[in-house]
């Protein structure tokens, strides 16, 4: 049953001669995302969204264009209506190949990045998208989700086609796919991205871009040397994304969730706040937004950030929350919380074991067991 519901629009071309006026430096692919049951009070809301602020006609980012403050304005009041945010920003100028020069596997590619994308995170997902014509980079879409996903008892994917006029959704879609342009495409670039990403942030359920390297932070520039270590970020950001890698097929709903995790917490550092720690609770409620039920603090720190670690991906963490680390600051900051963690666990168990130890008059050593040799190696060093 497919309880989710998206609406897409796209915002680039497909032209690669950037020395051509009006050819995108990159293509957005931009979906918003809510359960069914919420799609009434969705409706509602953008209606008054657009009245406000487009009077008779559509929710659209063309009509903002350059005017940032009156963008910001829409936005704030755009991003408080119950949906989510996929976007998926392709930089155009890493494409290589002369193949990609053909509009068909231009589009085929960014078919095969969306899909991977939207179907990890909702397998029975129903996408809704605007016709645009014969030029659509849906047009094609439509044909590669019913050739992967072909209705089965247990997988409800489905693909339809509205007129934007008539979709409130699809206008949101639309305005979020411009605004991100603002924030990456070299030939709209705004001084205010940084707000526009800031203000996106709490919506994002993922923000992909491609190709998948350390470079692109739009929300503000690098802090300075003292909290900021670039081959220690890159290194740190490198193992999270590999794990991204690794487990995006993954259908484990635990390993969901640690994607889930470990996708905005690279996000933050990337877009956001390098610097910033997130606290469990923000966490948390990204992937509930995901799951449909918020986690147990138990099990986000058992079955989300210790299998992350354990699968080599460096998190920092403090009273403050967690972060993926930008300097030695930082790891410093997780080993200290650990040893306060670490030295009265090891305390208490020793004293525990000497006060057995004298009452048994040294008959119970409660470390002599083979599986504690460790354990007792770091008592008695």
């Amino acid at each position: 049953m497919n309880d989710h519901i998206a609406f897409l629009d796209e915002w680039g071309n497909n032209g690669l001669d950037f020395t051509k006026p009006g050819v995108s430096t990159h293509f957005i692919v931009t979906a918003i995302t809510l359960r069914k049951e919420q799609l009434s009070e969705a409706e509602v809301q953008l209606e008054a969204v657009r009245k406000r602020f487009f009077q008779t006609g559509p929710i659209k980012s063309a009509k903002v264009g350059t005017d940032d403050k009156r963008r910001i304005l829409v936005l704030k009041q755009l991003l408080t209506v119950p949906f989510q945010l996929f976007a998926l920003v392709v930089d155009k100028r890493e494409l290589r190949g002369e193949g990609f020069y053909y509009k068909g596997s231009f589009c085929k590619f960014l078919h095969g990045l969306a899909d991977r994308e939207l179907y990890r995170s909702f397998p029975n997902l129903e996408l809704v998208a605007d016709r645009h014509g014969d030029e659509s980079f849906m047009q094609g879409f439509i044909q590669y989700i019913y050739n992967r996903h072909v209705p089965t008892l247990f997988n409800q994917a489905s693909f339809r086609f509205v007129n934007s006029q008539a979709s409130l959704l699809v206008q949101a879609a639309d305005f979020v796919a411009g605004t991100l342009a603002r924030c990456y495409d070299e030939t709209v670039l705004s001084p205010e991205r940084a707000s526009f990403v800031q203000l996106l942030k709490p919506k994002l359920l993922t923000l992909k871009y491609w190709p998948d390297v350390f470079a692109p932070v739009v929300a503000q520039s690098v802090p300075d040397q003292a909290n900021y270590n670039a081959g220690l970020a890159e290194l740190c950001v490198g193992l999270g994304q590999d794990f991204l890698h690794r487990k995006l097929s993954s259908r484990s709903p635990q390993e969901i969730d640690q994607v889930t995790c470990i996708s905005y917490l690279l996000f933050h550092f990337r877009h956001v706040d390098p610097t910033r720690y997130i606290s469990s609770r923000e966490l948390m409620a990204h992937i509930e937004e995901r799951r449909g039920n918020l986690p147990t603090l138990h099990y986000f720190q058992t079955r989300v950030i210790a299998p992350l670690r354990d699968a080599g991906v460096i998190i920092a963490s403090s009273t403050k929350g967690y972060k993926i680390p930008s300097c030695e600051g930082d790891l410093y900051d997780f080993i200290n919380h650990s040893n306060t963690i670490i030295q009265p666990l090891l305390s208490r168990i020793s004293k525990c074991r000497d006060r057995i130890r004298l009452a048994t008059n040294g008959a119970i050593d409660l470390l002599e067991r083979e599986e504690y040799a460790n354990l007792k190696q770091l008592l008695t060093d």
